[in-house]
């Protein structure tokens, strides 16, 4: 498990939302809602704060019916910092360009071949 820093800022992306609140499985059927719960639960745990974006929540709205993610933004609430940004952008690199701009100090990913060329460190949920 990574050793994080208490008051540490942290990027999840979209993906770990939809793995947690979609209860995924990936395809070999194991459950990968577990790992990004368990991200969450650490984060009320006081252990580090989430950076939230306009864009994130916006991806969300789009798949995601919105009183699922008002239940979680509700239990996250103390430590979400919330990003307007008014930035153009999709996609990876446009969140890992908010996470860097932000103070991010790495990224919850499922795809981190799709950060490997970023500043910022990917992680999968596993590895926290």
């Amino acid at each position: 498990m990574l050793k994080l820093l208490r008051g540490m800022k942290i990027y999840i992306d979209t993906n770990i939302y939809l793995d947690y609140l979609l209860e995924r499985k990936n395809k070999q059927g194991k459950d990968i809602s577990r790992p990004a719960f368990e991200v969450f639960k650490r984060a009320i745990s006081c252990e580090f704060y989430i950076l939230i974006s306009n864009h994130l929540l916006n991806e969300l709205c789009g798949i995601i019916d919105l009183k699922d993610i008002t239940m979680l933004m509700s239990f996250l609430k103390k430590k979400i910092i919330k990003i307007e940004d008014k930035s153009e952008g999709v996609g990876d690199e446009f969140h890992a360009f908010l996470a860097e701009k932000y103070g991010a100090e790495l990224i919850v990913t499922r795809n981190k071949k799709d950060f490997k060329n970023l500043a910022l460190q990917a992680y999968l949920p596993e590895e926290l």
